[in-house]
């Protein structure tokens, strides 16, 4: 049985002076994502941008796939090959103007956290916490995953699901949850996730955490099979 993967991309221009966003996502939005889709490499293309303008990851795609090891293919291969001349750039190469990175990802985890009346439970949520971590002790890392932390977190306001996946190339932080919710992201409940965060497990898994990495993203595009979740 194929294990489901992810290929997660941040991305931000290299020079503002040269490449404004509004470029930067015309390329992105018109011309990249549809190719992604035409590949057959993923059914379902996601981008999210950082409500953080100082961010150095200011936007991020998520593909999502059926087998994780697509995305060592020698088809994903070609595809970033295939579309380093951009016509949005004058068939110019994109990464003169674009930094791109790619990690992959295969996906260990998805929670679900409620069904609500007229709901199918395949909403995708409108704001995603994206959180990386290199854990002290795995083990009661994941445990705490799963015996405490999403059942907490799926008790605040709005929170629909998290995805959690380990990246298959080592880069840290390895380990990567990201989690769904409803709201915009200034309605995200911070004082219900400051009260999840406060046990005693949770001060002592972050606190023992090599690299804690969090971001809040919004999502500006959804093309595919819209349909599908991470």
């Amino acid at each position: 049985m194929c294990t489901p993967g992810l290929t997660f991309v941040a991305s931000n221009v290299l020079d503002p002076a040269k490449t404004l966003d509004e470029k930067y996502n015309k390329f992105y939005n018109d011309e990249h994502l549809p190719d992604v889709l035409a590949s057959g490499l993923t059914k379902l293309a996601l981008r999210y941008k950082n409500i953080n303008t100082e961010s150095k990851m200011p936007y991020i795609a998520l593909y999502p796939v059926e087998d994780a090891s697509m995305t060592g293919s020698e088809a994903a291969v070609k595809l970033i090959q295939d579309t380093r001349k951009s016509k949005t750039f004058d068939g110019e190469d994109i990464y003169d103007y674009i930094n791109f990175d790619i990690r992959r990802y295969e996906k260990i985890q998805t929670y679900e956290a409620y069904q609500q009346e007229g709901r199918s439970g395949n909403e995708r949520g409108r704001t995603i916490i994206c959180v990386g971590m290199e854990p002290g002790d795995e083990a009661d890392f994941d445990e705490w995953y799963r015996k405490q932390h999403l059942d907490m977190l799926g008790m605040c306001r709005g929170y629909r699901r998290c995805t959690r996946y380990k990246n298959m190339d080592d880069q840290q932080p390895r380990f990567l949850a990201l989690h769904e919710y409803d709201c915009k992201a200034e309605d995200v409940p911070s004082e219900q996730i400051k009260q999840v965060v406060a046990t005693e497990w949770s001060k002592k898994i972050v606190g023992e955490a090599k690299i804690f990495d969090r971001n809040v993203f919004e999502l500006i595009q959804a093309q595919g099979q819209t349909e599908i979740n991470l």
